[in-house]
């Protein structure tokens, strides 16, 4: 190139741009290769997922013998049910007698099970107010019972039914806000309402066979039938020890005008499941009982009695139910339910 007279920049030139001609075609190449690759592993995972499909695939026997499975699991569910309720009417004291048992050992199965902090704090709850209620479940079932007792035990389970009954409705208002804490505050009020409720009818029971005064048509006057304790006490309000109008207040009149202790007539209704007078038989009316105030409405009140009612049968049959089926379907070799959905047709249908 000197030679011919030319400029040393030519050369150079060249070189540059034969450099960018490579480097765009290794960059073209690389790209093509990464296309390629993709493309592959697309491929690959269809057939991975077509395969999957395939071997869900069950024959026309198969999809018989399953659907039969669950037909008699249906089957057994219903006749399984007629029995625990049978046996609730022929043996009703046997029956609660089953369901707390169950229900109070529910928080052992739950932390055997998830160690999770949820459960811990569950179970901790649990051994706490345990603790509380078999002394006062002591109490009420000792003869004699001490003049206290009656007052003590309403006063506690009724108290019980109380926090979890605003718990409850506190975490059903925060779920949006903090769902975690509100789930754990909804669960462990719950739980403890309906266990209060079912160890408050046991109590209820003890008290009014051990008082007595149930057993009279005419009852003495001024005495709480529920507790044997004075209505109003006439020597602290002749000497001027108590308020005339608190003592009043602290008094109820059924629409059969029995009267008891408030607190103790709650106590008995309420929580302790009993809806007629201790005296009389008669039925109570539940929504003179139930406490109104402006954030509370006796109708909310029924509802949430009625809930634990059913969470009662859900937490205590419905697993015993579920897994007495499940026997029974091995029982008489019906082929397990399947875990996923079965596939009746092409697997690509399916995929889609």
């Amino acid at each position: 190139a000197l030679a011919a007279g030319g400029s040393s920049s030519a050369p150079s030139a060249s070189v540059e741009a034969a450099l960018q001609a490579a480097t765009e075609a290794a960059l073209t190449r690389r790209e093509q290769l990464a296309a390629a690759h993709a493309a592959g592993a697309a491929e690959l995972q269809h057939g991975q997922q077509h395969l999957a499909h395939s071997q869900h695939r069950l024959s026309a026997e198969e999809i018989h013998d399953r659907e039969l499975s669950a037909s008699f699991f249906l089957l057994f569910i219903v006749v399984l049910q007629i029995a625990v309720f049978a046996f609730k009417a022929r043996w009703p004291r046997r029956y609660q007698q089953v369901t707390l048992v169950f229900l109070w050992l529910y928080p052992i199965l739950v932390v055997t099970r998830h160690q999770d902090i949820i459960s811990i704090t569950f179970f901790v709850a649990w051994i706490a107010w345990s603790a509380r209620t078999f002394v006062l479940v002591r109490a009420a079932v000792a003869r004699p019972m001490a003049p206290r007792t009656p007052e003590a035990v309403y006063t506690w389970f009724l108290r019980t039914h109380s926090v979890c009954y605003w718990l409850s409705m506190a975490a059903v208002y925060s779920f949006l806000f903090i769902p975690g804490p509100a789930l754990l505050v909804g669960i462990l009020s719950l739980y403890f309402g309906v266990l209060g409720r079912d160890f408050a009818e046991i109590c209820a029971e003890n008290i009014s066979s051990s008082v007595g005064i149930t057993k009279y048509e005419n009852p003495p006057e001024n005495l709480c039938a529920l507790c044997g304790e004075e209505l109003r006490p006439m020597l602290r309000l002749m000497a001027g020890e108590a308020d005339a109008s608190e003592v009043q207040a602290s008094i109820h009149k059924l629409t059969c005008e029995h009267e008891f202790h408030a607190k103790c007539i709650q106590g008995w209704c309420i929580v302790g499941k009993k809806q007629t007078c201790p005296f009389c038989l008669e039925k109570v009316d539940l929504r003179s009982i139930l406490p109104e105030s402006p954030l509370n409405s006796r109708r909310v009140s029924q509802l949430y009695l009625q809930l634990l009612t059913v969470l009662r049968f859900l937490i205590v049959w419905n697993p015993i139910i579920v897994h007495t089926d499940l026997f029974l379907l091995k029982l008489f070799h019906f082929k397990s339910l399947p875990n996923e959905p079965l596939h009746h047709g092409a697997p690509h249908e399916h995929a889609s």
